[in-house]
C-alpha cells in the first residue's frame, strides 16, 4: 500500500493512472523510475531552480538518527552534502546524525523548532 501511494504521488498519468517504478518480477522500469528521481531531493539540489531556491532560504535543518530503520541517515548526509555543492552557507545549514532509531524522536522537535525560529526572526 505504502509502494502504491508513493506511485500516485510520483509517477501517475494526468487521468490517475497510476504507474509502479518496477514490473512483476522487481526489475526497474527506467522511464517510470526516472519519475520519481525526478522528485529526489538529492537530485533536485543539483538542479539550478531548485539551488537557487535553497540558496535563498535562511535555515535548513537536517538530522537523521544514526541507526535509521529506514537508512534516512544516508539520505541526511547525502543531501546536506547537496545543499552545501548547492552553495548555501554552513552557517544556514544545521547537519546533525544523533543517537537514535526512526521513531520516538519527539524531544528533538524543541530542537529543530528554536533553532529554525531564530535564524527565522533574525535581521537578514
Amino acid at each position: 500500500m505504502e509502494v502504491y501511494a508513493y506511485a500516485a504521488a510520483y509517477s501517475a498519468d494526468e487521468d490517475g493512472t497510476i504507474h509502479l517504478p518496477f514490473d512483476e518480477v522487481g526489475a526497474f522500469v527506467p522511464d517510470v523510475w526516472q519519475r520519481w528521481l525526478a522528485w529526489d531531493p538529492v537530485i533536485m539540489a543539483t538542479k539550478p531552480c531548485y539551488a537557487e531556491g535553497l540558496r535563498s532560504l535562511r535555515a535548513i535543518w537536517i538530522d537523521a538518527g544514526n541507526s535509521d530503520e529506514y537508512y534516512l541517515d544516508f539520505g541526511a548526509a547525502a543531501f546536506r552534502r547537496a545543499v552545501a555543492e548547492a552553495g548555501v552557507p554552513d552557517d544556514r545549514i544545521y547537519f546533525e546524525l544523533f543517537e537514535a532509531g526512526h521513531g520516538a524522536i519527539e524531544y528533538r522537535y524543541p530542537l529543530a523548532l528554536t533553532w529554525l525560529c531564530e535564524r527565522l526572526a533574525a535581521t537578514p
